[in-house]
């Protein structure tokens, strides 16, 4: 038996060893390739920026006329062309809106030529290509499920009270679902919102509403772009099980001074970029230090509180995001972030303050440092280090020196490292580092008495995404790992992705994804309260299964023509070891949590017109969601079967202004309600007398729907261009017909024995809104 063992030691060994050794020998067989290449042939790199401000392009298009060499530019700007043999060149560098660029270049066998390009917008030439970032994505990358959103597409969204809000343009979006009109919550493909990954400039963003959901704590105007991976995402992204929300600021106007503010009825914004005098670049085209700094404050809470003679009650909410950037040479870059975010609630005794006064304050705070570099023409890297904060605060005093204080405090700090190696012509290798430290800590003092829990989890992971293009410009193939390492239990959770893109014809591209997610941190809120103030977040606990879910996703994607595409996806999403609250509780603690499994499977379609006289989207998605707990199968209460979203934008359209529109349709969500009721008579001893009450008979778990879902929301933006910039004037209309939709039923007790009535609370009314905006 003993021999037996070591015999098979031994061959375990063996077949380890063998494998390390093929590894170690397709490492250095990809390494010979790259120097054999290096060495017969020349490449080139580069940045391509707007000349105006300094901003980087990324889906930039570069490519060398005349041949099929080229590529897109990626988050930074950054491009590189490998394998080019040794001639003269023309480099040309376009992208929608802005007025090509073309550079002679002389490649040599072994050297990479570096050309910074700056694209100036204007006008396009006759006859000349337009090539959108949208199509340089279809040509060149692997990407199921994502959808990007741009500075152009968030500024055309229609408003919500004449505040433009990025979490409602993501609404809008295939896939996601919204459960009512004061709820920013996103709900996509069969998700909860604690399963997305919301991301500002690496800041973990834990909490992401203002007033209860009505609002997201982003200001608009600052951001540069927006990307949602609904599904299938890649291996440099983890930690939830639904989505990733990526969002980027804006690098700020390295050129020039610029300005923005603008006064709604709700709140007042404000915005400053500029150049930073912080030393100047020999090469001319590179960036030069920069900011930027926006801020919001509504005061429309105050207001009405006000007007309406409401005494003992002030809100209000606030953010503040900031960027500066600085060049350390012409391939190294340092940007450093910070957002701010916070609603104050505060509720006192208005005839005798000293006897009650309180308030509650709950927010966001987090900071994050990138470092970019070109290690070498075939090496890009990033550095990023980030803190995010997520705290609330309420403080209550009752008078007599009596004072209680409840909290609860979430720190995560992170350190990323992301590399990209170039590895030959259409082959690319990403390798990243992931390390977190998350605290929580909740804490509870009154007098003397001092309660402070705490609970700590170091997530680790490495990961790699390696993308070949096996078929010049008709199949790719992208896979990945991502091994990930929890402290809390000791747990080991490989996550694998791949993704495949197929383009039998020029205009038309399969796709289809799959993978494996985990998620170490769960929120203890019930996911079918109707409003809610905040998350409370946690790690999974010790001797529970990390929550996981397996992606499916496979799509078409069709241009019908250089400005209209068309998509549709199918997707299916199997979850296992979810973490719920048990049903009817707002709020539950840690060992109480309930173990759940689930599936949810869908379809997406949409139509793009991108730019021209009128253009928008049409969406439309058909989703099941089921959960079961036990032997109780049910669907979540966001389970929207079918829904649909039109969105259009006409320039121009009257008086100069322009129009933007949305219109939203959708099917009744599930909830659960009463199958009926009988009386029940009580006699009252003190009254002599018998009173007649109501009972009812609950139905199962969200057995009901409510009606259908359907409101239209409009937006007038006129535009004067003085001298010294520009102002505009807009008027919002939200839900401009005034539905009906309903928010929740109740049963309403009219008299005193007689059968109560079924009543109902409706979401926004018609709700128009002026505000004026300025740009400096």
């Amino acid at each position: 038996m003993r021999n037996r063992e070591l015999k098979s030691r031994e061959s375990r060994e063996k077949v380890q060893g063998a494998g390390q050794a093929v590894v170690l020998a397709l490492t250095v067989w990809q390494l010979a390739a790259g120097l054999a290449l290096s060495a017969d042939f020349g490449a080139v790199n580069g940045f391509v920026r707007d000349a105006t401000s300094g901003e980087p392009l990324n889906y930039a298009n570069v490519y060398l006329e005349g041949t099929e060499l080229g590529a897109a530019t990626n988050h930074k700007g950054y491009y590189f062309i490998g394998s080019v043999p040794p001639a003269e060149y023309e480099v040309v560098a376009s992208f929608v809106g802005y007025t090509s660029v073309r550079r002679k270049v002389q490649v040599q066998a072994g050297q990479t030529v570096s050309v910074n390009i700056e694209l100036k917008p204007g006008a396009v030439e006759l006859g000349e290509v337009k090539v959108t970032a949208e199509r340089a994505r279809f040509e060149r990358e692997i990407e199921v499920s994502v959808t990007r959103l741009e500075t152009r597409q968030l500024a055309l969204a229609p408003r919500v009270g004449s505040e433009q809000d990025l979490f409602r343009t993501v609404q809008l979006l295939p896939g996601v679902v919204t459960t009512s009109d004061f709820s920013n919550r996103l709900y996509i493909r069969g998700g909860s919102p604690d399963q997305n990954l919301i991301l500002l400039d690496g800041i973990s963003v834990y909490n992401p509403s203002h007033l209860f959901g009505l609002f997201s704590p982003f200001i608009t105007d600052a951001v540069s772009d927006v990307t949602l991976l609904a599904g299938g995402f890649p291996a440099k992204y983890g930690g939830r099980l639904s989505s990733v929300l990526d969002v980027t600021t804006k690098e700020g106007n390295s050129r020039r001074y610029t300005g923005t503010g603008s006064v709604s009825m709700i709140a007042a914004q404000a915005q400053a970029e500029g150049p930073l005098p912080l030393g100047q670049m020999t090469d001319s085209t590179s960036r030069r230090s920069s900011f930027l700094v926006a801020g919001r404050r509504t005061y429309l809470p105050e207001l009405l509180l006000a007007a309406f003679d409401v005494r003992g009650l002030g809100y209000y909410f606030y953010d503040a995001v900031a960027k500066v950037n600085h060049d350390f040479a012409a391939d190294s870059r340092l940007t450093v972030s910070g957002l701010a975010a916070e609603d104050v609630l505060s509720f006192w005794d208005p005839d005798n303050r000293s006897s009650l006064d309180s308030r509650m304050r709950w927010g966001n705070r987090g900071v994050s440092a990138r470092w970019n570099r070109v290690f070498t023409p075939v090496l890009y890297g990033e550095v990023m280090a980030a803190c995010s904060n997520f705290y609330s605060r309420f403080d209550v005093s009752l008078g007599e020196g009596q004072h209680a204080q409840l909290s609860t405090d979430l720190t995560d700090l992170t350190l990323k490292s992301d590399l990209t190696w170039y590895l030959a012509d259409r082959h690319t290798l990403d390798l990243g580092l992931d390390a977190k430290y998350v605290g929580v800590r909740a804490g509870f003092s009154y007098d003397t008495l001092t309660v402070v829990p705490r609970d700590t989890l170091v997530p680790v992971a490495v990961y790699a995404d390696e993308k070949w293009e096996l078929v010049p410009e008709r199949l790719f193939v992208k896979s990945g790992l991502r091994l990930a390492y929890e402290s809390k239990g000791s747990r080991f959770e490989p996550e694998p992705r791949i993704g495949i893109k197929y383009r039998p014809a020029e205009n038309t591209a399969f796709s289809a994804a799959a993978g494996r997610f985990c998620q170490p941190m769960i929120t203890l809120n019930s996911t079918d309260v109707v409003l809610s103030i905040y998350d409370v977040w946690l790690p999974v606990p010790r001797g529970r299964r990390l929550p996981s879910a397996l992606h499916f996703v496979a799509g078409v994607e069709h241009w019908l023509a250089r400005n209209v595409i068309a998509e549709c996806e199918a997707y299916y999403k199997d979850y296992a070891d979810l973490l719920e609250v048990r049903y009817g509780s707002f709020f539950t603690r840690p060992e109480s949590l309930l173990s759940a499994d689930g599936y949810s499977w869908g379809l997406d379609l949409s139509l793009r017109r991108t730019e021209g006289r009128i253009n928008g989207w049409v969406n439309y998605s058909f989703m099941w969601t089921r959960r079961s707990i036990g032997k109780e199968v049910y669907h979540p209460h966001y389970d929207r079967r079918h829904s649909a979203n039109v969105v259009v934008n006409l320039p121009a359209f009257v008086w100069g202004a322009d129009l933007s529109a949305r219109w939203t349709l959708g099917t009744g969500l599930p909830y659960a309600g009463a199958l009926g009721y009988y009386p029940q008579y009580v006699y009252i001893p003190q009254e002599h007398r018998t009173r007649r009450e109501w009972k009812y008979i609950e139905g199962t778990r969200d057995a009901f729907r409510y009606p259908v879902y359907h409101r239209l929301d409009a937006s007038l933006t006129r535009t004067w261009h003085k001298h010294w910039g520009e102002i505009s004037l807009f008027f919002d209309v939200a839900n401009l017909y005034n539905a009906a939709n309903v928010l929740i039923y109740y049963w309403d007790y009219e008299a005193e024995g007689q059968p109560p009535k079924r009543k109902q609370v409706e979401m926004l009314p018609i709700l128009p809104t002026l505000g004026v905006k300025a740009r400096f």
